[in-house]
């Protein structure tokens, strides 16, 4: 593998930072990590101020210690350069939180939640090539496609070279394009979600708005009862798209257990 995969389309979907990245002499590392890099910046000089004593005195993440090997994963090796990616990205995000809440960031907890999500890529991936899933060069072309458009690009050619002036190749990106359509059928293909029904809809528009009004009277499905909420109808799409992803979620939580429990792996952290 590449870079970390979901590292790599983190960045990919970053594409409008990377371009202002880009345009302003960006930086060596990877599009999400110098976008959350200017987001903790910002959030510095909001609760500081621009000059302000300790404005600049951004967290750095702790690295010491971490191994060339980070974890192996039935025999694939996550390295210490895929690792530190991942984990820098997620650091700049948590810091940026850290500095509007005055919470330090527990490196520890977060270092733990970086390789867990690079362990369950790994063996979701390992899963899919298992299973034969091999998405086609066109389906990889239409999702960068789709990324491109998405994200203000004219061209898939001028989005790949906006990647590339980040640190990732071609080759990387069209191989993180891929394994992500590799995991998302094969989730598909295990997981069962079903559409969700009328009253499962109803019932979480309902408690949104009683969540909206404070906790107090039950609210009325078809105006919001007064909660701000737009009408049921208006928000049934979401409504319908949230039910999924939980769905989804709970999918892949149960995937993921079976795959844990079936699997050789050692964390080195």
């Amino acid at each position: 593998m590449p870079k970390n995969t979901k590292n790599v389309l983190v960045s990919l979907a970053a594409a409008v930072a990377l371009t202002g990245l880009a345009a302003c002499g960006g930086s060596d590392s990877s599009g999400d990590d110098a976008a959350q890099t200017q987001t903790s910046d910002a959030a510095a000089e909001t609760s500081a101020g621009p000059g302000a004593p300790g404005a600049a005195a951004a967290p750095e993440p702790d690295l010491a210690g971490v191994p060339e090997v980070v974890a192996d994963v039935n025999g694939e090796e996550i390295p210490r350069e895929d690792f530190v990616n991942a984990y820098e990205g997620q650091f700049q995000q948590m810091a940026a939180q850290s500095q509007a809440t005055g919470q330090e960031v527990d490196q520890d907890q977060l270092k733990q939640q970086t390789v867990d999500n690079m362990v369950g890529n790994v063996l979701l991936i390992q899963a899919a090539d298992k299973a034969k899933i091999d998405p086609s060069t066109k389906e990889v072309d239409a999702t960068l496609e789709e990324l491109a458009a998405g994200n203000g690009v004219a061209t898939v050619e001028e989005f790949l070279t906006v990647l590339e002036e980040q640190g990732f190749t071609e080759e990387e990106a069209r191989a993180a394009v891929s394994d992500q359509l590799k995991v998302d059928q094969f989730i598909t293909q295990e997981a069962a979600i079903k559409e969700p029904t009328e009253q499962e809809l109803r019932e979480l528009y309902d408690s949104l708005a009683q969540q909206q009004a404070g906790g107090g009277a039950e609210s009325g499905a078809e105006s919001g009862g007064g909660s701000g909420l737009p009408a049921f109808e208006e928000v049934k799409p979401q409504l319908t798209q949230q039910l999924t992803q939980q769905q989804e979620s709970e999918a892949i939580d149960a995937i993921l257990e079976k795959l844990r429990a079936d699997a050789d792996i050692t964390v080195n952290l």
